[in-house]
C-alpha cells in the first residue's frame, strides 16, 4: 500500500482555464493583503518535495493560516475542511476553487481518513492541521492521531510547518484582519518518515503504539520548529 508515485498528480475539479484565471487573480489579491498587513516571510520551501504525495502539517493559530500556507507552498495543495464551511454558495465555490474538500467531524472521521488516503494515492500534497482546530491562545495544542494514522497507512513523508504572526493578523474569534506589528512567518521543516515505526506492508491498520509514537515525533518536530521560528520555547498569546 505504500505510495511510490513520482509523476504528476491526478487532475482535480475546477480545472478549466477560467478557474485557473480566477485562482490567479484571487491569489494575487490575497498575497497583496498579506504583504501589506503581515509582511509575510517564507523559510524552508526546499523542504517540500516537488513531486509525489506528501502531507503538510502546520500548527493552527488563526483562520488566516490556510491562505498563508497556500501562498507559501512551492506546489499546489489540497485541503480538508469541516463541511459546515460549505453551506453558503459563495463560500462553497471559493473553497472548491482552491481544492478544499468537505469532511464531517465525529462519527464520519473514517470517511475523512479514507478521503485523505485517496487524495494521497492520487499524488497530491495534502494539508492536515494535526491539532484539529484553531488554538485559542496560539500555543501548540495536543495533536490528534488522524494525521499519523494516514501517514503510516500510506507511507508518505510529513512536512511540519511552523506558523507565526497569523494570530495577530486575524486573532482568534475575529472576522476582520488587521495590521500585524510583526511579520507573518511560514517555515517548512525537514520531512519526517515513520517507516521505522510501521510499514504499510505489515498489515491493514497500524497499531496504537505506532500511531502514538508517530504523533509524538510530529509534536516534537513542530514544537522545535516553532521554537526556532518564534525565538522562544512557546508561541506568544495573541493580544486581547
Amino acid at each position: 500500500m505504500e505510495l511510490m508515485l513520482t509523476g504528476p498528480p491526478a487532475e482535480l475539479p475546477y480545472n478549466r482555464w477560467y478557474h485557473h484565471l480566477a485562482r490567479a487573480i484571487l491569489r494575487g489579491i490575497i498575497w497583496l493583503g498579506y504583504q501589506i498587513l503581515g509582511r509575510m516571510r517564507v523559510e524552508g520551501r526546499q523542504n517540500v518535495p516537488r513531486t509525489g504525495p506528501v502531507i503538510l502539517a502546520p500548527n493552527h493559530i488563526s483562520a488566516a493560516d490556510w491562505p498563508a500556507v497556500g501562498l507559501s507552498s512551492p506546489r499546489p495543495l489540497v485541503w480538508l475542511a469541516k463541511h459546515t464551511l460549505f453551506e453558503h454558495p459563495a463560500t462553497r465555490w471559493f473553497l472548491r476553487l482552491f481544492h478544499v474538500f468537505p469532511v464531517r467531524r465525529g462519527a464520519a472521521d473514517r470517511a475523512a481518513l479514507r478521503l485523505a488516503e485517496d487524495l494521497l494515492r492520487q499524488g497530491h500534497a495534502l494539508v492536515i492541521f494535526p491539532e484539529g482546530r484553531v488554538s485559542p491562545d496560539a500555543r501548540l495544542q495536543p495533536l490528534k492521531p488522524g494525521l499519523a494514522f494516514v501517514a503510516l497507512r500510506t507511507g508518505v513523508p510529513v512536512v511540519p510547518v511552523a506558523l507565526r504572526g497569523t494570530e495577530r493578523l486575524l486573532p482568534y474569534g475575529k472576522l476582520i484582519p488587521r495590521f500585524s506589528p510583526r511579520p507573518v512567518v511560514v517555515r517548512f521543516g525537514e520531512p519526517l518518515r515513520f517507516d521505522d515505526l510501521w510499514r504499510p506492508d505489515e498489515g491493514a491498520v497500524p497499531p496504537r503504539e505506532a500511531i502514538d509514537a508517530a504523533t509524538e515525533r510530529l509534536r516534537v518536530a513542530l514544537a522545535s520548529l516553532l521554537a526556532e521560528t518564534q525565538g522562544a520555547g512557546r508561541a506568544e498569546a495573541p493580544p486581547r
